[in-house]
């Protein structure tokens, strides 16, 4: 299973054992996912993912393998792969993330589609607000898509806001990896109340908001890995989990108060059972407010579009 491999350095023989890929897949195997195991090997040799499945053959030294091991361990113990990578795929972009930051999910993606799919349809001047934005990889998704070439939609201003520092300081990295840091304006502050000076009369604004909405018994029934290790002001809310939506809409009867806005419409993730709860809470702040759910890969209602009228 190892080779023994002797090299001369200054004169003074040095002995490494090494293993191979194909080895210590094996050596492994049993107790970490196959897929968690592909991608740590591919880390810590600096190799893609594919290149781990094609050179089963291909040497690991001794520094690789005390490598490998230390992050294995910390997987085994429940850490998240996106931490220890520090990196997370979203929408097929990369992006950075760390403990102060929520891990992007693959059902978020649905927000993305549902904004540049209303992004066509709107013929007046647009802005994008990312509220809560973390990694930033909504807000980012969005303005690089829009800002392609291929893309004929109409340009708008974006705004991203997060309570965080730390979660804003990596959001700013990851706009100018994927060179949108000069289209999107990051705020610290409560929700959209930092914008609330920035929203020009007369404009048509799109609101995206993946906001904290597990309720206790969702938060204490998760996986140790979101519970040990993700934010959890990034994920719990109280009252049924919509105690940070409920805010979200009161703010937004302000915002409609102090700016002029010709259309305004809400994107907000929610958890399938909070169908019901948002609808009242959504007709309790607007009661003309037209209101439709979008159902993710898996069929359950993710999305909740609010047109206020």
């Amino acid at each position: 299973a190892f080779s023994l491999h002797v090299i001369s350095c200054f004169g003074v023989y040095i002995f490494l054992i090494m293993t191979n890929i194909g080895n210590a897949t094996k050596e492994w195997a049993d107790k970490i996912n196959a897929l968690d195991l592909e991608i740590l090997l591919a880390y810590s040799l600096g190799k893609p993912r594919e290149f781990i499945l094609a050179h089963p053959e291909f040497l690991i030294d001794n520094n690789q393998q005390s490598k490998i091991n230390k992050l294995i361990k910390r997987r085994i113990k429940g850490e998240p792969i996106a931490y220890i990578t520090g990196c997370k795929e979203f929408y097929g972009l990369d992006f950075l993330v760390n403990k102060h930051t929520l891990i992007p999910r693959p059902e978020t993606e649905l927000i993305v589609d549902n904004v540049l799919q209303e992004s066509k349809n709107e013929k007046n001047e647009l802005s994008i607000i990312d509220v809560g934005t973390g990694s930033g990889n909504i807000a980012i998704s969005i303005a690089k898509k829009i800002a392609s070439k291929n893309n004929k939609s109409q340009s708008a201003k974006f705004y991203a806001t997060d309570i965080s520092d730390k979660a804003l300081t990596i959001a700013k990295k990851n706009a100018k990896i994927h060179d949108v840091d000069k289209q999107i304006k990051f705020l610290k502050g409560d929700l959209l109340s930092p914008t609330l000076p920035l929203i020009a009369d007369n404009r048509s604004l799109i609101i995206v908001s993946n906001l904290p909405y597990l309720s206790k018994r969702l938060y204490e029934s998760a996986s140790r890995d979101v519970k040990n290790y993700e934010p959890k002001s990034a994920l719990y809310s109280r009252k049924h989990g919509l105690a940070h939506y409920e805010k979200l809409l009161k703010q937004i009867k302000k915002m409609l108060v102090t700016c002029h806005l010709s259309n305004v419409t809400c994107f907000m993730e929610i958890s399938p059972e909070q169908k019901s709860l948002i609808s009242k809470t959504i007709k309790k702040n607007f009661p003309k407010a037209k209101i439709t759910f979008k159902r993710d890969l898996a069929n359950k209602h993710r999305l909740c579009r609010i047109k206020i009228l």
